[in-house]
């Protein structure tokens, strides 16, 4: 059962709380600390991206079109429709003779404008290249072209792309295929629930090249590397995944996913963590992931200061005054293995 883990404060008083569940595994499969639920099932959302990567490399399509490390990030992404991002997506679609016409991800006013607050140009263009599910979008079609799997349909459940990208996140999360449920995303693009402990698992074991055969870390590194390196483009300008890897310099991977998801891989401890706030409130995610990242020692109080931001969030009115906060407020209960 989730348990309070984030609160909201007006003038001192808790106005509201926030529910959560947490697991942290190893690559070796333990259970290492947990908050709520570990086994709370729930969907990946946009934390499933570098999982859902991995067919593109693990085919050869990453090699033959020749991407680069900020094409293989960006598909990876949620990014926030900057002009880099949109311009890394039309460069990727353009290498396999496609165009942002098959996307099939919508449109939605960039996230850089709703991230930090600033309203858009009356003349703003929208587009599906900056939509911030575009690049695993692209990624999905290029699959499609090197595979001359049907590009129309690259989205269907029974599309030879969608399926493999199911058969690999079993693999790494060592969940049942059967057991994997399948929905439809915001961006139209099937979705994948399981427990939060295999979403650990998964992550742990991407992030931790003797967990797994060489040729599936390999695979695994590039991904996971290509999005630290460039970690702007796996998010953008104020978003919590870009700083915290900043932050990081390439100890963790870190994705968010829609409705309060977010796992990380601790490279440098090869272990990793999933996250889930149960209403769904994308602002009690990051102080809920932040301070269980801190808990567990993976970053020291400077680097805690320059996210302070995302740990301890000021909340504002209309006219710009401060009038509360969210803080979160629990403890990871660590398990002991035998």
């Amino acid at each position: 059962m989730a348990v309070p883990v984030v609160n909201t404060y007006r003038n001192g008083t808790i106005e509201s709380t926030h529910f959560g569940n947490l697991a942290v595994v190893n690559a070796d499969g333990q259970l290492l600390y947990s908050v709520g639920d570990p086994q709370a099932i729930t969907f990946m959302r946009s934390s499933a991206k570098p999982l859902q990567a991995v067919a593109l490399v693990e085919s050869g399509a990453y090699r033959k079109f020749g991407f680069s490390s900020s094409h293989l990030a960006v598909m990876c992404a949620s990014h926030s429709g900057e002009e880099r991002h949109a311009q890394a997506v039309a460069e990727i679609l353009a290498r396999v003779g496609l165009g942002p016409e098959h996307l099939k991800c919508g449109v939605h006013v960039p996230l850089y404008y709703t991230t930090n607050n600033i309203t858009p140009p009356a003349d703003l263009k929208l587009s599906p290249l900056n939509h911030n599910c575009s690049g695993k979008h692209a990624g999905m079609l290029a699959l499609c072209v090197f595979h001359d799997y049907p590009v129309e349909s690259y989205l269907d459940y029974g599309n030879p792309v969608q399926k493999t990208i199911t058969e690999n996140i079993a693999y790494i999360c060592k969940y049942p295929r059967e057991k994997i449920a399948l929905a439809v995303d915001g961006c139209s693009a099937p979705v994948h629930a399981l427990p939060l402990y295999n979403m650990a698992y998964g992550y742990a074991r991407f992030v931790s090249p003797n967990s797994v055969p060489v040729n599936k870390a390999k695979v695994y590194s590039t991904i996971y590397r290509a999005m630290m390196e460039n970690p702007e483009m796996v998010g953008g300008i104020g978003r919590y995944d870009t700083a915290l890897m900043n932050v990081c310099h390439g100890k963790v991977l870190a994705k968010i996913g829609a409705e309060a998801m977010h796992c990380v891989g601790i490279v440098e401890k090869g272990m990793a963590m999933a996250a889930k706030i149960s209403d769904g409130a994308r602002r009690a995610i990051f102080p809920f992931s932040l301070e269980a990242i801190r808990q567990l020692g993976v970053i020291d109080d400077v680097q805690m200061e320059s996210l302070k931001e995302f740990h301890t969030t000021i909340l504002r009115n209309y006219r710009d005054i401060e009038i509360g906060y969210l803080k979160p407020e629990f403890e990871l209960v660590k398990i002991e293995n035998d």
